[in-house]
Protein backbone atom coordinates (compact mmCIF):
# COMPACT_ATOMS: atom_id res chain seq x y z
CA UNK A 1 0.00 0.00 0.00
CA UNK A 2 1.24 3.61 -0.83
CA UNK A 3 2.50 5.85 1.83
CA UNK A 4 -0.99 7.84 1.25
CA UNK A 5 -3.28 5.38 1.69
CA UNK A 6 -1.69 3.95 4.82
CA UNK A 7 -1.80 7.21 6.39
CA UNK A 8 -5.09 8.28 5.59
CA UNK A 9 -6.68 4.95 6.69
CA UNK A 10 -4.11 5.02 9.93
CA UNK A 11 -5.29 8.56 10.80
CA UNK A 12 -8.67 7.89 10.07
CA UNK A 13 -8.95 4.01 11.97
CA UNK A 14 -7.04 6.46 15.07
CA UNK A 15 -10.44 8.99 14.78
CA UNK A 16 -12.67 6.38 15.05
CA UNK A 17 -10.87 4.44 17.83
CA UNK A 18 -10.61 8.52 19.95
CA UNK A 19 -14.73 8.92 18.60
CA UNK A 20 -15.73 5.65 19.88
CA UNK A 21 -14.24 5.46 22.87
CA UNK A 22 -14.77 9.49 24.43
CA UNK A 23 -18.60 9.31 23.11
CA UNK A 24 -18.97 6.31 25.16
CA UNK A 25 -16.78 8.07 28.38
CA UNK A 26 -19.21 10.88 27.97
CA UNK A 27 -22.94 8.86 27.58
CA UNK A 28 -21.89 6.88 30.63
CA UNK A 29 -21.00 9.83 32.73
CA UNK A 30 -23.97 11.74 31.59
CA UNK A 31 -26.52 9.43 32.00
CA UNK A 32 -27.45 10.88 35.23
CA UNK A 33 -28.21 14.45 33.62
CA UNK A 34 -31.64 12.86 32.58
CA UNK A 35 -34.77 11.10 33.98
CA UNK A 36 -34.23 7.21 35.16
CA UNK A 37 -36.75 5.88 32.18
CA UNK A 38 -34.33 7.78 29.48
CA UNK A 39 -31.45 6.81 31.00
CA UNK A 40 -31.87 2.91 30.04
CA UNK A 41 -31.75 4.68 25.72
CA UNK A 42 -28.42 6.70 26.92
CA UNK A 43 -26.67 3.97 28.21
CA UNK A 44 -27.50 1.61 25.06
CA UNK A 45 -26.33 4.25 23.11
CA UNK A 46 -23.14 4.28 25.21
CA UNK A 47 -22.95 0.22 24.52
CA UNK A 48 -22.78 1.21 21.02
CA UNK A 49 -19.77 3.22 21.18
CA UNK A 50 -18.00 0.80 23.17
CA UNK A 51 -18.47 -2.26 21.16
CA UNK A 52 -17.41 -0.30 18.64
CA UNK A 53 -13.96 0.99 20.02
CA UNK A 54 -13.00 -2.53 20.89
CA UNK A 55 -13.83 -3.49 17.48
CA UNK A 56 -12.01 -0.46 16.10
CA UNK A 57 -8.87 -1.20 18.23
CA UNK A 58 -9.18 -4.78 16.44
CA UNK A 59 -9.49 -3.06 12.98
CA UNK A 60 -6.79 -0.93 13.58
CA UNK A 61 -4.15 -3.96 14.45
CA UNK A 62 -5.14 -6.20 11.57
CA UNK A 63 -4.48 -3.34 9.36
CA UNK A 64 -1.25 -2.37 10.99
CA UNK A 65 -0.44 -6.00 10.72
CA UNK A 66 -1.41 -6.64 7.29
CA UNK A 67 -0.21 -2.86 5.77
CA UNK A 68 2.30 -1.33 8.54
CA UNK A 69 5.72 -1.11 8.37
CA UNK A 70 6.18 -4.57 10.89
CA UNK A 71 3.60 -6.42 8.21
CA UNK A 72 3.32 -10.10 9.04
CA UNK A 73 3.68 -11.70 5.91
CA UNK A 74 0.77 -13.72 4.94
CA UNK A 75 -1.68 -11.90 7.08
CA UNK A 76 -4.82 -10.57 5.49
CA UNK A 77 -7.06 -7.61 6.26
CA UNK A 78 -9.69 -9.03 8.14
CA UNK A 79 -13.33 -7.39 7.41
CA UNK A 80 -14.40 -9.55 9.99
CA UNK A 81 -14.13 -7.22 12.81
CA UNK A 82 -16.48 -4.77 10.98
CA UNK A 83 -18.95 -6.71 10.41
CA UNK A 84 -19.44 -8.42 13.86
CA UNK A 85 -19.26 -4.91 15.17
CA UNK A 86 -22.66 -3.99 12.95
CA UNK A 87 -23.90 -7.07 14.14
CA UNK A 88 -23.92 -5.97 17.62
CA UNK A 89 -24.61 -2.64 17.19
CA UNK A 90 -27.00 -1.48 14.14
CA UNK A 91 -29.85 -3.73 15.87
CA UNK A 92 -28.73 -1.48 19.22
CA UNK A 93 -28.84 1.82 17.29
CA UNK A 94 -32.98 0.97 16.75
CA UNK A 95 -33.38 -0.04 20.01
CA UNK A 96 -31.95 3.47 21.84
CA UNK A 97 -34.09 5.27 19.64
CA UNK A 98 -37.06 3.27 20.27
CA UNK A 99 -36.25 3.32 23.52
CA UNK A 100 -35.63 7.35 23.94
CA UNK A 101 -39.20 7.71 22.71
CA UNK A 102 -40.63 5.68 26.26
CA UNK A 103 -43.78 4.93 23.86
CA UNK A 104 -46.20 1.98 25.19
CA UNK A 105 -44.93 -1.14 25.68
CA UNK A 106 -47.12 -2.42 23.01
CA UNK A 107 -45.54 -0.13 20.52
CA UNK A 108 -42.42 -0.54 21.79
CA UNK A 109 -42.02 -4.54 21.06
CA UNK A 110 -44.18 -4.21 17.34
CA UNK A 111 -41.34 -1.86 16.28
CA UNK A 112 -38.69 -4.13 17.90
CA UNK A 113 -39.66 -7.26 16.60
CA UNK A 114 -39.66 -5.96 12.98
CA UNK A 115 -36.71 -3.70 13.27
CA UNK A 116 -34.40 -5.81 15.23
CA UNK A 117 -34.68 -9.06 12.67
CA UNK A 118 -34.72 -6.73 9.56
CA UNK A 119 -31.24 -5.29 10.89
CA UNK A 120 -29.12 -8.42 12.03
CA UNK A 121 -30.36 -9.96 8.29
CA UNK A 122 -29.41 -6.54 6.34
CA UNK A 123 -25.39 -7.12 7.97
CA UNK A 124 -25.69 -10.60 7.75
CA UNK A 125 -26.02 -10.61 4.07
CA UNK A 126 -23.55 -8.10 2.84
CA UNK A 127 -20.45 -9.95 4.50
CA UNK A 128 -20.16 -12.52 2.28
CA UNK A 129 -19.82 -9.51 -0.77
CA UNK A 130 -17.79 -7.55 1.16
CA UNK A 131 -15.65 -10.82 2.17
CA UNK A 132 -15.52 -11.62 -1.59
CA UNK A 133 -16.71 -15.28 -0.63
CA UNK A 134 -18.39 -16.24 -3.73
CA UNK A 135 -20.59 -18.85 -2.27
CA UNK A 136 -22.55 -19.18 -5.50
CA UNK A 137 -20.54 -17.98 -8.33
CA UNK A 138 -17.50 -15.71 -8.92
CA UNK A 139 -17.98 -12.17 -8.36
CA UNK A 140 -21.58 -12.57 -6.76
CA UNK A 141 -21.12 -9.37 -4.11
CA UNK A 142 -23.80 -7.76 -6.36
CA UNK A 143 -25.97 -10.33 -5.24
CA UNK A 144 -25.49 -10.03 -1.87
CA UNK A 145 -25.32 -6.50 -1.99
CA UNK A 146 -29.04 -6.52 -3.53
CA UNK A 147 -30.34 -8.63 -1.30
CA UNK A 148 -29.10 -6.59 1.77
CA UNK A 149 -30.55 -3.72 0.28
CA UNK A 150 -34.18 -5.58 0.87
CA UNK A 151 -34.12 -5.18 4.67
CA UNK A 152 -32.22 -1.61 4.51
CA UNK A 153 -35.47 -0.74 2.92
CA UNK A 154 -37.89 -2.23 4.94
CA UNK A 155 -36.03 -0.64 8.15
CA UNK A 156 -36.41 2.58 6.84
CA UNK A 157 -40.20 2.27 5.92
CA UNK A 158 -40.03 1.34 9.95
CA UNK A 159 -38.59 4.22 10.56
CA UNK A 160 -40.43 7.04 8.06
CA UNK A 161 -43.61 5.38 7.72
CA UNK A 162 -44.73 3.25 11.53
CA UNK A 163 -42.44 5.20 13.65
CA UNK A 164 -43.83 8.65 12.73
CA UNK A 165 -47.41 7.68 13.48
CA UNK A 166 -46.04 7.57 17.05
CA UNK A 167 -44.86 10.57 17.21
CA UNK A 168 -48.23 12.74 17.81
CA UNK A 169 -47.83 12.62 21.35
CA UNK A 170 -44.15 13.48 22.00
CA UNK A 171 -42.94 17.18 22.41
CA UNK A 172 -42.34 19.59 19.24
CA UNK A 173 -38.76 19.40 20.28
CA UNK A 174 -38.54 15.60 20.07
CA UNK A 175 -40.29 15.08 16.79
CA UNK A 176 -37.71 17.60 15.03
CA UNK A 177 -35.17 16.10 16.75
CA UNK A 178 -36.46 12.59 15.45
CA UNK A 179 -36.68 13.37 12.24
CA UNK A 180 -33.09 14.81 11.88
CA UNK A 181 -32.27 11.62 13.95
CA UNK A 182 -34.09 9.72 10.69
CA UNK A 183 -32.46 12.27 7.90
CA UNK A 184 -28.91 11.40 9.86
CA UNK A 185 -29.42 7.19 9.72
CA UNK A 186 -30.22 7.59 6.01
CA UNK A 187 -27.16 10.07 4.83
CA UNK A 188 -25.51 7.90 7.25
CA UNK A 189 -26.25 4.31 6.22
CA UNK A 190 -26.32 5.57 2.14
CA UNK A 191 -23.02 5.75 3.00
CA UNK A 192 -22.42 2.15 2.85
CA UNK A 193 -23.51 0.61 0.08
CA UNK A 194 -21.93 3.26 -2.24
CA UNK A 195 -18.58 2.17 -0.22
CA UNK A 196 -19.51 -1.15 -0.30
CA UNK A 197 -20.08 -0.81 -4.36
CA UNK A 198 -16.17 0.50 -4.22
CA UNK A 199 -14.97 -2.57 -4.12
CA UNK A 200 -17.53 -4.73 -5.37
CA UNK A 201 -16.23 -6.00 -8.24
CA UNK A 202 -11.95 -5.57 -7.30
CA UNK A 203 -10.00 -8.68 -8.07
CA UNK A 204 -7.50 -9.50 -5.74
CA UNK A 205 -6.21 -6.40 -3.51
CA UNK A 206 -7.02 -3.07 -5.05
CA UNK A 207 -5.87 -0.25 -3.15
CA UNK A 208 -7.92 2.45 -4.51
CA UNK A 209 -11.04 0.42 -3.36
CA UNK A 210 -9.48 -0.38 -0.29
CA UNK A 211 -8.97 2.88 1.10
CA UNK A 212 -12.46 4.34 -0.61
CA UNK A 213 -14.38 1.61 1.12
CA UNK A 214 -12.53 1.67 4.85
CA UNK A 215 -12.52 5.24 4.49
CA UNK A 216 -16.48 5.41 4.08
CA UNK A 217 -17.08 2.75 6.32
CA UNK A 218 -15.49 4.83 9.18
CA UNK A 219 -16.60 8.22 8.58
CA UNK A 220 -20.19 6.89 7.97
CA UNK A 221 -19.78 5.22 11.27
CA UNK A 222 -18.36 8.43 13.67
CA UNK A 223 -21.79 9.95 12.21
CA UNK A 224 -24.00 6.90 12.93
CA UNK A 225 -22.70 6.27 16.13
CA UNK A 226 -21.28 9.25 18.12
CA UNK A 227 -23.47 11.95 16.94
CA UNK A 228 -26.23 9.31 16.75
CA UNK A 229 -25.67 8.57 20.39
CA UNK A 230 -25.50 12.39 21.50
CA UNK A 231 -28.42 12.91 19.36
CA UNK A 232 -30.38 10.78 21.46
CA UNK A 233 -29.01 11.99 24.71
CA UNK A 234 -30.74 15.61 23.56
CA UNK A 235 -33.85 13.39 22.91
CA UNK A 236 -33.51 12.26 26.34
CA UNK A 237 -32.78 15.71 27.65
CA UNK A 238 -35.59 17.39 26.63
CA UNK A 239 -38.04 14.70 27.32
CA UNK A 240 -37.11 14.96 30.39
CA UNK A 241 -37.44 18.90 31.10
CA UNK A 242 -40.96 17.95 29.47
CA UNK A 243 -42.06 15.49 31.67
CA UNK A 244 -40.61 16.98 34.76
CA UNK A 245 -40.88 20.51 35.49
CA UNK A 246 -38.58 20.39 38.60
CA UNK A 247 -36.65 18.58 36.31
CA UNK A 248 -36.27 21.28 34.11
CA UNK A 249 -35.66 24.01 36.47
CA UNK A 250 -32.80 22.44 37.99
CA UNK A 251 -31.09 21.54 34.37
CA UNK A 252 -31.84 24.52 32.61
CA UNK A 253 -31.89 27.58 35.10
CA UNK A 254 -30.06 29.44 33.01
CA UNK A 255 -32.32 29.57 30.63
CA UNK A 256 -35.35 29.75 33.16
CA UNK A 257 -34.07 32.52 35.05
CA UNK A 258 -33.91 34.23 31.30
Amino acid sequence: MSYEGYNLLYNLFSLGIASMLFTTIFLFVARERVLPRYRMAVMVSGTVTAIAAYHYFRMFDSFNETFGPEAVEGVVYNVGYRYIDWFLTVPLLLVETIAVLALARAVQTKMLVRLVPAAALMIGLGYPGDAQLNLFYEGDASLWGLLSTIPFLYILYVLFVELGKSLDRQPAGVVKKIKELRLLLLATWGVYPIAFIASMNATGFDETSFVLREAGYTIADILAKCLFGLMIFTIARIKSAADDAEFAKTEYKEEVSK
